[in-house]
């Protein structure tokens, strides 16, 4: 029932964490997948390998935050298997710092990269789509663009942006047959996360989450994928929280 076969789909960021096991879940549904990032040693290599499997891959350097990168992969993806379906916008980077510490140069860097950068990538892709009528955007907010953690200033609000941004964009494209959503994960083991989790933080995230543990990135890619599928249609505007019910959660006992 769920195949991707014909459907071409670029994963931003897609060389690593969730963005990797994304792009390994939608070779595996028979998406062709173009992977766009800055690692290109890394990027070339998962391509091969998926080629080597029997895939269809493609490599695009590419800097989210840079207009002419952007429209350069989109035309390269369409030039090279003649159509695109799905975005899976994961580039981003993290920053952990209290706000009267925060630099503007930090400030610009986060925003530039995680909420410009999705502006550019969703923008781009969206004309595309709705060019064609037909496409699938998922992004990536953060539960730290739901809720407030200390030391996610800048993190925080370019995450709560890019929710903004997706509810936006999927009531104007909503006629087009083009769904927009994003995901909200929380404490997910990947390489960002095992840099900026110290002992401390990862006490605070796992009081909070009801389920007791950190998620993976295959859950994640699990989530994003289903969003990405021709069945979930009638699914737009939504941020997903992937979060082991931490969103959710208020007292929790032990008994």
């Amino acid at each position: 029932m769920f195949n991707l076969k014909g459907h071409t789909a670029i994963v931003s960021g897609g060389a690593s964490g969730i963005g990797l096991a994304t792009v390994k879940m939608l070779a595996n549904l028979e998406a062709n997948v173009v992977i766009a990032d800055l690692n290109e040693d890394k990027g070339t290599k998962i391509v091969k390998e998926l080629i080597d499997a029997g895939g269809a891959a493609f490599f695009v350097s590419t800097n989210v935050s840079i207009a002419d990168d952007v429209n350069a992969l989109i035309t390269k993806t369409v030039d090279k298997f003649g159509s695109l379906e799905i975005l899976m916008h994961f580039a981003g980077i993290g920053l952990e710092q209290h706000a009267l510490d925060t630099t503007l140069e930090n400030w610009d860097k986060i925003i530039s990269i995680n909420l410009t950068g999705s502006f550019l990538m969703m923008q781009a892709a969206g004309r595309e789509m709705v060019s064609r009528g037909y496409g699938r955007v998922v992004a990536m907010s953060s539960i730290a663009g739901v809720r407030g953690g200390t030391g996610r200033t800048a993190y925080g609000a370019s995450k709560g942006g890019v929710a903004a941004m997706m509810r936006v964009m999927s009531m104007e494209w909503a006629k087009s047959g083009v769904t927009v959503n994003s995901l909200s994960p929380g404490g997910i083991e990947t390489a960002l996360v095992k840099r900026m989790h110290d002992d401390e933080t990862r006490r605070a995230y796992l009081s909070g989450i009801p389920m007791g543990r950190y998620g993976t990135p295959e859950e994640v890619a699990a989530a994003a994928v289903y969003l990405a599928l021709p069945q979930s249609a009638y699914i737009t505007g939504v941020n997903l929280a992937v979060d082991g019910g931490f969103e959710a959660a208020g007292v929790i006992k032990n008994s």
